[in-house]
């Protein structure tokens, strides 16, 4: 399933199988990219409930605005700059995948990492998007698996 608008920014989630919790398929999708691209047995319950909680956590205690300052000039050699909030990806990490957000007036500044922080890339969206994303994602345990001739997996969700 995809969550989100995949041509602007979106979320790829699939249940592949029941391991202790659902776990299958996790992306992001950035500039028609799958990000990170691999892992079937990623526990969506860790990573939804980390991604909703860390957002959301930090959205509440208050964040400022850090305007234009050009991406250069921020350092995440030592963790967050000031006021830019970590998104907690749980082990979407093991494939180099980091990701944060702040704020420019009333647009987001989405940073994310491929390559185990040896890089970071920026993208902007329109203020609200990246927590409306967030929080649309669905509670992982009402998902469900509806497979059809063994061959076909289709998640879905309990109403």
């Amino acid at each position: 399933m995809i969550i989100g608008n995949a041509l602007e920014i979106g979320i790829q989630l699939e249940y592949i199988l029941e391991l202790s919790s659902p776990s299958g398929l996790f992306n992001l999708i950035i500039d028609d990219e799958l990000i990170p691209g691999k892992g079937t047995v990623t526990d969506l319950y860790v990573v939804i409930s980390s991604l909703k909680d860390s957002i959301n956590s930090q959205l509440s205690d208050g964040v400022c605005d850090i305007g234009s300052i050009p991406l250069a000039d921020l350092d995440f050699s030592d963790g967050s700059p000031e006021n830019v909030i970590w998104l907690d990806a749980c082990e979407l990490s093991d494939y180099g995948c980091v990701f944060w957000l702040a704020f420019d007036g009333d647009f987001e500044r989405f940073f994310y990492s491929t390559d185990f922080e040896k890089t970071i890339q920026e993208k902007r969206y329109p203020r609200g998007t990246i927590e409306k994303l967030i929080n649309s994602l669905p509670d992982p345990n009402l998902l469900r698996i509806n497979k059809i001739n063994d061959q076909i997996l289709i998640t879905d969700i309990l109403s």
